[in-house]
């Protein structure tokens, strides 16, 4: 927590004059439910507006004019009608969001961003208006000042603690971008956490993570980073800090701080550049191959392997019956396919499984970076987003990641389909088997070997189904896409038992 004086104004917020802030805070729980309701990363828009309740706080700063206040708000997302846990919605379920605040005079605010406000509060004193601190520049000062400091803030049940890091090589660097002349922004475009941009002329660019949604458990974004990190690899941006907080018994992590990479395109728009010209991509994606198998190994060395026997490899394709079930069920175009489908995965049974490890999880072209003088880099090991913490928490196949990617070159080559009505599958076939000759050669496996066709069709396949599901509730014009690759998986399993 930080202490700032300055020469009185009109602007003053006078905490002797406000009601005690535990009390300010419960009041304003109706304007952030209204507000919550509307934003990106607010993970449960279909229960409709939630109820919401303080579960924790704690002061970051204090200053003159301002208070920024970390808080954790519980969103009731049942109905509370018992009737509805039918619909697979509990009556009492709640989901912790991470919500920090700025709290300040109405006429205080200077230019202030867009979307900042959540409301206007009238208490003794005086009225408050209450911003996203992730869309203020001082609320932002302050979350990143918490990192830097390696400090903590403690509010009545609600706890913080911050860690500064300093990755191999790294001593000597000039220190986070706090204090007189930093800059930062929000990055836009994100989901499901809000991440914030912070520069100045004398530090590393650094980019904050604030994680929305709270599950107990340590996030995998950070635990994967950061054993990358401290085995030297160059593979993710350096990691520089985190924060946890304590909440009751909930831990978790609450902020993630690493090198940001400026001015740098990611490999989905690169790649649809090069689809749309006619260059040729497989160079590129060998030598991401080549990347992800680096990552691989030192992730296994990091964090080690678990063997996987028939037991681990039948709760696997269990996972991946239950989603061709589920999906069948809800996209007709999918059911066709099932019998195939099912065939596959009991030879995927059959096949030699490499050892389970710590994967990226959500490994698309949108997660790497080409990054000059280092080559690709990776990016948001979280896994993906909405699966519970424990699920991502585990080890998996690291041919999730590869079917990962070979299902993101393929929808490259789609989406240059659909918004340029051209046909590049030759394109993205180079790039697919280039990509994988890249692997294979990293990981030191045979490209041919059969298991390693059987269960990457699996795999790929498994995603293709879930994409299915998401194009037919979200973009049903992009549903050719995903089907076309279980035609291809589908004729190449039932013609010769895989699906290169």
């Amino acid at each position: 927590m930080e202490e700032h004086g300055s020469p009185a104004s009109d602007h003053d917020l006078d905490l002797t004059a406000l009601p005690p802030l535990g009390e300010v805070l419960d009041g304003l729980t109706g304007h952030v439910a209204a507000w919550m309701h509307t934003q990106r990363w607010y993970a449960h828009k279909g229960t409709g507006v939630p109820r919401v309740q303080l579960r924790g706080w704690a002061p970051l700063r204090i200053a003159s004019d301002h208070l920024v206040v970390a808080t954790v708000m519980g969103a009731a997302i049942g109905t509370g009608d018992p009737g509805n846990e039918s619909a697979g919605i509990s009556a009492d379920a709640e989901a912790l969001y991470q919500v920090p605040l700025v709290l300040r005079r109405p006429d205080g605010v200077e230019a202030p961003e867009e979307g900042a406000e959540i409301g206007v509060l009238a208490v003794p004193g005086g009225p408050l208006r209450v911003d996203d601190a992730t869309k203020d520049l001082d609320g932002r000062a302050a979350l990143v000042a918490l990192i830097a400091a390696g400090a903590g803030a403690a509010g009545p049940d609600l706890r913080l603690s911050a860690t500064a890091l300093h990755p191999s090589g790294a001593e000597g660097t000039s220190p986070l971008p706090v204090g007189p002349g930093a800059r930062s922004r929000l990055l836009s475009g994100e989901q499901s956490n809000t991440s914030m941009i912070f520069e100045a002329d004398d530090a590393r660019p650094v980019i904050v993570k604030l994680f929305r949604v709270l599950q107990d458990g340590q996030n995998p974004d950070v635990v994967l980073q950061a054993a990358l990190t401290a085995a030297g690899s160059t593979r993710v941006p350096p990691v520089v800090g985190e924060a946890h907080l304590a909440l009751g018994e909930l831990r978790a992590h609450a902020l993630f701080a690493q090198e940001f990479l400026p001015d740098v395109e990611d490999a989905w728009r690169t790649a649809l550049r090069e689809a749309v010209d006619g260059e040729d991509f497989s160079a590129a994606t060998r030598r991401l191959g080549a990347t992800l198998a680096e990552v691989h190994r030192d992730l296994a060395a990091a964090l080690g392997t678990v063997r996987t026997d028939q037991e681990l490899a039948t709760a696997m394709v269990d996972q991946m019956r239950e989603r061709l079930d589920e999906v069948s069920s809800q996209v007709p175009a999918v059911q066709q396919h099932r019998s195939t489908l099912e065939a596959l995965q009991r030879r995927a049974l059959e096949a030699a499984w490499p050892a389970m490890q710590r994967i990226h999880g959500d490994l698309h072209l949108g997660q790497v970076l080409a990054a000059p003088g280092r080559g690709w880099v990776l990016l948001d090991f979280e896994g993906e987003p909405l699966r519970p913490l424990a699920q991502r928490s585990r080890p998996d196949s690291p041919l999730r990641d590869v079917a990962g990617m070979l299902r993101s070159l393929d929808y490259a080559a789609g989406a240059v389909a659909l918004e340029h009505g051209r046909d590049v599958t030759d394109w993205s076939g180079r790039a697919r088997e280039a990509f994988l000759a890249g692997y294979t050669q990293g990981a030191g496996i045979p490209a041919e070997d059969p298991s390693l066709r059987v269960l990457l069709a699996a795999f790929e396949a498994d995603k293709a189904v879930y994409e299915a599901l998401y194009e037919a509730r979200n973009r049903p014009d992009w549903l050719p896409i995903p089907m076309g690759a279980l035609e291809r998986i589908s004729a190449a399993a039932a013609g010769a038992g895989s699906a290169g």
